[in-house]
């Protein structure tokens, strides 16, 4: 006769294999972050690249705080437990509200809302600084924020369950809300980039257009994943499935990488940014006055003079759409095709 619990246990071990390849993958991720971070002078760090290293690290202590106490969970269940009375079925049952369970479940909540935060942001960036786009995501934001708090008290309570019915009356709309704001981002994200996929290649040239609105750049900068995965995991988790654990443990990596990504392409200066955005909105609308960045990705120079005249990238001819499709500048930084 199999266990009661069987089900759970396989969830949990099963999904505690496949987060544990997905940290092994933000480990490499994280410290290529810090590599491109620290291999830059003063003289080419911006202002928020010191920022966005500490915001990864952060995000790395977070993703290694949940992987540690779910192995020491996982740990307790399958051997302390075994000879104790009630054995891992107990364990299960009353243990589930354990400090160390309830420090997990916080650093993934402290995840998702920084993994929010940065998405929000780079929505706003991409939007060329428009406040009203970012409006309602800030009110969901806030109102997930709420509900979170509350299904953490109520989860950490002593016999407190993360996936009973209580904590569940405010986890299933907390986490509505959550993949619902990953999903509006998402879609707001990949309608701008494109949107500006034109506008792009006729400004920067065709390397250019790859770069900043291919299929990478699309699936990062929106962090597709994310909300997919999310996704995934709210309907067994609103349906009361004990699969759900699986689906939680990889999520919870996800959300670790996903804005890891994407703080990777900032820092290789391969992101969007608001002068990227200024200059071809710019030649977009046929703006007529002098308009000059200075192409962190290329290390080109982007111009347009007049009404209608053609955007020329780095030096003229073959020569400039080489350096573009290497992704090499005029400082001969090492980046990495993401």
């Amino acid at each position: 006769m199999s266990s009661p619990t069987a089900v759970f246990e396989h969830a949990y071990y099963i999904g505690g294999q496949l987060a544990t390849i997905l940290y092994g993958a933000q480990l490499v991720l994280f410290f290529a972050t810090l590599r491109t971070f620290r291999k830059k002078s003063d003289l080419h760090r911006r202002p928020s690249d010191r920022f966005f290293a500490i915001y990864s690290i952060v995000l790395m202590l977070l993703v290694t705080i949940d992987v540690a106490t779910n192995a020491v969970w996982g740990e307790q269940m399958w051997i302390t437990s075994r000879s104790q009375p009630g054995g891992v079925e107990g364990f299960i049952a009353t243990e589930t509200s354990v400090w160390y369970e309830t420090l997990s479940s916080t650093s993934v909540v402290a995840l998702i809302f920084m993994s929010d935060a940065l998405l929000i942001y780079r929505t706003f960036v991409l939007f060329a600084s428009n406040i009203f786009i970012i409006i309602i995501p800030v009110l969901i934001y806030l109102a997930a924020f709420a509900l979170a708090i509350i299904e953490l008290v109520i989860a950490g309570e002593p016999n407190g369950n993360f996936f009973g019915t209580h904590a569940a009356s405010f986890g299933v709309p907390y986490y509505a809300l959550t993949i619902a704001l990953n999903i509006l981002l998402t879609l707001l994200i990949v309608l701008r980039l494109t949107g500006l996929a034109r506008s792009v290649r006729d400004t920067m040239g065709a390397p250019a257009a790859r770069l900043y609105t291919g299929v990478a750049a699309l699936m990062i900068e929106s962090a597709a994943p994310y909300a997919a995965v999310g996704i995934m995991f709210l309907v067994p988790y609103a349906r009361g499935s004990e699969l759900s654990i699986a689906f939680g443990q990889v999520w919870a990596k996800v959300t670790c990488i996903a804005p890891t990504l994407i703080i990777y392409r900032v820092l290789t200066r391969r992101a969007w940014d608001r002068d990227t955005v200024s200059a071809v909105t710019g030649a977009r609308s046929g703006a007529s006055t002098a308009m000059e960045f200075a192409s962190r990705a290329f290390g080109t120079e982007v111009s347009s003079t007049a009404k209608g005249s053609k955007s020329q990238i780095g030096a003229s001819g073959k020569d400039g759409e080489k350096d573009a499709e290497s992704g090499w500048g005029s400082s001969r930084e090492e980046v990495s095709p993401v």
